[in-house]
């Protein structure tokens, strides 16, 4: 009789192999809305894993989150600064810019006075902590729910019902601020979203190498079981325990131990050499890292201290500051605008009157501001005011061209679309 041979082909995947879907769970039975990822209420866990995993990704969003805050949030009327900085801590619309680029949501906890006819007071609060109420019949969202661990049951028993901006009465609520995202309505997705995959990938060399260092280099082999074929069940166990011994970037690198009464039915090892695996990772981690910075919108990874192998660090200055007018105009701005159109329409809403003319003081690099004063003839001083001003935020600025909306009246037809006042002229050019 033929002796039998029989192999099995295991797959070492993690089984989080599968392209992310986001959902807001409004089937659920809960009063709130999940929103997850790889499971059902998951989705900051993910967001926050690729953040603390991936280092191109971290110094991608905190280098973004600090150029949307840059030197603080000011008003050009000066006599209300003191009352802005009263109003919201310099500290909280920081950390509200990073919640919105970490997570592409951000909120803040508005306290009015007694009466509810003047807010008093604005506060961040961690974005992640929060759920949106179903709707129902609603025309808009009611109420957030706060917890501070929405994984913990035992917690979210402690939940706590907070009102929704001008939605009720009460002391306290809660403004959401979020981008529109499509099929999603009660909240919405950061703009790196599309490189969650290969933030994961960063963590997961990371991982590999790290652990294949510690424990020796072991290469892909073939294990060969010399002493005869065993039932199927008996060959499932044994697989079972080489998966969750040998396999996995947690466990690279560590040593069989094999004992045998006979030579001839002791285990064989036959290496399944790869070439050039070194390179394979290389350009793994390369093609990882640039798909992040494209999913970041950096125009230039040097602006944030990433050197790419494209990039070196004798790149020429006139391109380095073309880049940054770039990154802010097409990345910065616009982050900006939704946290300034949000707290104007608060303050307007709130019961603080007037036009306070809110913007954010740009943070531009040392050495562009030296290279221009130094062409100039000015002061690094005066050149960084003029690139302030010239990098002016357009939701601030006045636009006596565009008609507004309240000044049409019912029976006088509308000709052309009403241009609004944050589009760039290009808008007009492209609906002619």
């Amino acid at each position: 009789m033929k002796g039998q041979t029989n192999f099995s082909v295991v797959n070492v995947g993690n089984g989080n192999n599968t392209l992310p879907v986001i959902t807001e769970d409004i089937k659920s039975r809960y009063g709130w809305v999940p929103f997850g990822v790889y499971g059902q209420d998951d989705f900051f866990q993910a967001v926050n894993l690729c953040y603390n995993t991936s280092t191109t990704n971290a110094a991608c969003i905190e280098g973004i989150a600090d150029l949307i805050y840059g030197k603080g949030l000011y008003s050009k009327d000066e006599a209300f600064n003191d009352t802005l900085n009263r109003l919201i801590p310099q500290e909280d619309v920081k950390r509200m810019a990073f919640d919105l680029k970490l997570f592409g949501n951000a909120a803040m906890q508005i306290y009015w006075n007694d009466e509810h006819t003047k807010i008093i007071k604005i506060y961040h609060v961690p974005v992640q902590t929060l759920r949106a109420e179903k709707i129902y019949d609603n025309p808009r969202i009611q109420n957030y729910y706060y917890c501070v661990d929405w994984s913990d049951q035992r917690k979210i028993r402690e939940k706590k019902k907070i009102p929704a901006f001008g939605t009720s009465s009460e002391r306290m609520e809660l403004f959401w601020l979020k981008n529109y995202s499509p099929n999603l309505y009660y909240y919405s997705l950061p703009d790196w979203v599309s490189a969650m995959q290969f933030s994961l990938v960063e963590a997961e060399l990371s991982n590999l190498h790290i652990n294949n260092i510690e424990n020796g280099f072991l290469p892909m082999v073939m294990l060969n079981m010399n002493n005869g074929v065993p039932a199927p069940e008996e060959r499932q166990t044994i697989e079972d325990l080489l998966y969750a011994k040998f396999t996995g970037t947690n466990n690279a690198g560590k040593f069989m131990l094999s004992f045998n009464d006979d030579p001839t039915t002791k285990p064989t090892i036959d290496v399944v050499n790869i070439d050039n695996l070194h390179e394979k990772f290389r350009y793994v981690a390369e093609y990882a890292q640039d798909r992040i910075l494209v999913a970041h919108r950096i125009t230039s990874p040097l602006l944030f201290g990433i050197r790419t192998q494209a990039n070196g660090f004798s790149s020429q200055s006139e391109e380095m500051k073309t880049a940054f007018s770039i990154l802010q105009t097409m990345t910065i701005a616009p982050f900006q605008n939704l946290i300034l159109n949000s707290l104007d329409y608060i303050f307007r809403e709130g019961g603080i009157g007037g036009e306070k003319e809110l913007y954010f003081e740009q943070l531009t690099p040392l050495a562009i501001l030296s290279e221009q004063a130094e062409q100039t003839g000015k002061s690094v001083a005066q050149v960084e005011d003029e690139t302030n001003d010239a990098m002016e935020n357009p939701a601030t600025q006045e636009d006596e061209t565009v008609a507004d909306v309240q000044e049409v009246k019912p029976n006088q037809p509308i000709e052309k679309f009403v241009k609004p006042a944050h589009f760039s002229l290009e808008y007009e050019t492209l609906i002619k």
